[in-house]
């Protein structure tokens, strides 16, 4: 949870013991890490402080029990092991009493409110009611939704400001599938706030929303579509290249220097740079050479691009109460690598590329010999539109194992009929880290949907000085 100075400390204090402690922290949306803006921490850390002195932890079964024990034995013994990790790297500023663990099946632990210097001291998720704070300068907010992201997780995060513009830019740029402002983190609603997580908390689709049945349908392939699964690095023409790790860093550095700047372009912006490109590359001979129809595969591209526009151009507004706000929003997954070979068709190389880019996404295309100098063509023209270099790259496949590899990947784009399916597969399911999806659609419009990912945003919208909303609102004719 971020809070800047202009938060309102009453509504910060309750949603934090509530999204902390509630449940004694044994939610998966649970509160682990707030961050402060200094101009504001010693007075919010006292009011916290003082919320804590007023729970009582004891037997659930009871009323005036505010906080119960962790589930059991095991959980216990890892939160007191954090505890111990904790002793000289943090300041404990409050430790609630808690009742004789000395009776059989009771796993008390006393919540906790730490300060930390670095949100790199915690190696690992507090599946528990320990929450820690950490100081940041105003001028520092761009470095601690970095921070955040760079974690890896991306379930849920809180926002409390009274500024709207920088809820929506923190909202924006934050990597979590579920975003909370102004109000608690804690128990999304089915049809009203889609749950979900991305990277290591998750792939992405949403449980109860507007699009939950979509994801639980798998495009079925065309008969004549063979997925190799045991071939070698030799039979695929894939060596791997002594050089290629560095190399790759390189790439992936490039992506991650502009991944910013292209995901905050504006979707009119991006779909106008690559109709751009689409009218550059009609007049590439190479191109036209090696494209079955190129005429054809540019019309296919300029539709695309519409129904990326249709999808992506508006929010969902989703049901809720009066006071409340909850909205269902289209991003990019991240840098995705779209694989073009033999067995790949021009049209759809070129279309997949064309998504990615539309939605957001940065693209590397490993491009075997076939398609290579048309690649470094379609780059060429697409620099020349005025985007940053690391949008769009093109790498070789002796490098295609060290992408795959790459914990800044976030998906792969290969045609269903490449016998190299398997092989991706593979390669991503012995990753560290995230589980990433092969996408592999045959149709267009289902390729929009697997490069992009959800994320609900909901907001309080009375929590910050009233539900503006209602002072607009005016009876229906009918």
């Amino acid at each position: 949870m971020i809070v800047d100075s202009t938060a309102l400390p009453e509504q910060v204090v309750d949603d934090v013991i509530s999204s902390g402690f509630q449940s004694a922290g044994q939610r998966c949306s649970a509160l682990r890490v707030l961050f402060i803006q200094q101009d504001v921490a010693d007075g919010i850390i006292e009011m916290i402080k003082g919320a804590l002195k007023e729970l009582h932890v004891g037997d659930p079964a009871l009323l005036s029990t505010d906080i119960g024990p962790v589930i059991d034995e095991r959980a216990l013994k890892t939160l007191q092991q954090h505890v111990d990790y904790l002793a000289d790297k943090a300041t404990l500023h409050y430790q609630c009493d808690i009742p004789d663990n000395a009776t059989k099946g009771a796993f008390f632990f006393a919540p906790r409110l730490y300060e930390i210097s670095d949100l790199s001291l915690l190696k690992r998720e507090v599946f528990g009611p320990c929450v820690h704070v950490i100081r940041y300068k105003a001028s520092e907010l761009d470095n601690v939704i970095d921070q955040i992201n760079a974690t890896g997780y991306g379930l849920t995060m809180g926002i409390h400001s009274r500024i709207e513009d920088r809820c929506n830019y923190l909202a924006k740029m934050s990597r979590a599938g579920n975003v909370y402002i102004n109000r608690n983190m804690i128990g999304a609603i089915v049809g009203a706030q889609p749950f979900g997580g991305r990277g290591l908390s998750g792939t992405g689709p949403k449980a109860g929303g507007p699009n939950y049945l979509l994801r639980l349908v798998k495009e079925k392939a065309s008969p004549e579509n063979v997925q190799m699964t045991n071939l070698t690095p030799d039979q695929l023409n894939l060596h791997h290249n002594p050089d290629a790790d560095a190399q790759v860093q390189l790439l992936m550095a490039n992506s991650m220097r502009d991944e910013k700047t292209w995901r905050a372009t504006p979707l009119n912006d991006r779909v106008s740079v690559l109709r751009q490109l689409l009218a550059k590359i009609a007049t590439v001979d190479i191109i036209d050479e090696l494209a079955d129809d190129l005429a054809l595969t540019l019309a296919d591209a300029r539709a695309q691009l519409n129904r990326l526009e249709k999808h992506m151009r508006k929010c969902t507004t989703l049901p809720g109460p009066t006071g409340e706000s909850n909205t269902l929003h289209i991003e990019p997954r991240g840098c995705v690598v779209c694989y073009a070979d033999k067995s790949t068709s021009f049209n759809f190389w070129a279309i997949s590329i064309i998504t990615a880019l539309g939605a957001g996404n940065t693209v590397i295309t490993v491009a075997s010999e076939l398609f290579f100098e048309e690649a470094m063509a379609f780059r060429d023209k697409f620099i020349a539109t005025g985007v940053a270099p690391g949008v769009f790259q093109v790498a070789k496949p002796d490098q295609l194992q060290a992408i795959l590899a790459h914990s800044h990947l976030a998906g792969a784009v290969v045609a269903a009929r490449s016998s190299r399916l398997g092989y991706f597969s593979e390669q991503l399911a012995q990753r560290e880290g995230a589980i990433l999806p092969v996408i592999s659609a045959e149709y267009y419009d289902t390729l929009i949907k697997r490069l992009v990912t959800e994320k609900t945003i909901s907001i309080d919208t009375t929590a910050s000085g009233g539900n503006t909303s209602l002072m607009t609102m005016v009876e229906d004719d009918e």
